[in-house]
C-alpha cells in the first residue's frame, strides 16, 4: 500500500439476540437506505474498485468488522459496496446527472468478510453530487451487509468532519 493513501476504519455491527453476558457492549451502525443507485447483478468479486490505481481520485483503504452489539463477530458474510465516482456520477442507468464518467472506476464490488468478520478493500474518496437545486450530498459509500444467519442491513459510510455532512438528512437521522 502506498504511503499516501489514508486508511479509514468502519466496523459495522449487528444486533442479535443473545442469552449470554457480554462484558462488552459495541455500538450499532445505523440502517439507511440503499438509494437508486444499488444494483446486484454485473458485479465484481474484487477488493480493488481503482482498477489497479487507474481511477481518478483521491485512494483509500477501508477497513473493518461485521459483529452484532456484544462485539462477537459475523464470520463469511457477503457484502456488496457501491459508490459514485471522484465526479460524483454513478456507474448506474438511473444517474442521469451530467457528472463526468470515469471509465477507470466501475462503482460497485462483492466481498466476502473472512472467520473473524474482518473485511477490507480499496477505492477513492466519491464526490459529491446534487439530489436537488438546494441539496448536495457528502461523500459516502453505500454497503449492504447479509450474514451467514441472514440478518441483513444497508447502511452508509462517510468521510469523518467533512462540512457537508452538519446538513444531510441521512447523516443527521
Amino acid at each position: 500500500m502506498k504511503s499516501s493513501r489514508r486508511v479509514f476504519l468502519a466496523s459495522l455491527f449487528f444486533a442479535t439476540l443473545s442469552s449470554a453476558k457480554a462484558r462488552k457492549i459495541c455500538s450499532l451502525t445505523p440502517s439507511q437506505p440503499a438509494g437508486p443507485f444499488f444494483k446486484k447483478d454485473n458485479v465484481y468479486q474484487i477488493s480493488d474498485m481503482t482498477n489497479n490505481g487507474k481511477a481518478k481520485g483521491k485512494i483509500v483503504s477501508i477497513q473493518g468488522r461485521i459483529q452484532n452489539k456484544h462485539c462477537i463477530p459475523h464470520p463469511f458474510s457477503k457484502m456488496i459496496v457501491w459508490q459514485a465516482n471522484a465526479y460524483g456520477k454513478y456507474n448506474h442507468d438511473n444517474d442521469l446527472s451530467k457528472n463526468k464518467i470515469d471509465p477507470n472506476f466501475d462503482g460497485y464490488i462483492k466481498l466476502l468478510s473472512d472467520e473473524d468478520g474482518f473485511y477490507n478493500f480499496t477505492t477513492i474518496i466519491p464526490g459529491t453530487y446534487k439530489i436537488s437545486e438546494t441539496i448536495k450530498r457528502p461523500p459516502h459509500i453505500h454497503i449492504f451487509i447479509q450474514t451467514k444467519t441472514n440478518k441483513r442491513i444497508i447502511t452508509q459510510l462517510y468521510i469523518r468532519n467533512h462540512p457537508l455532512n452538519k446538513k444531510d438528512f441521512l447523516f443527521n437521522r
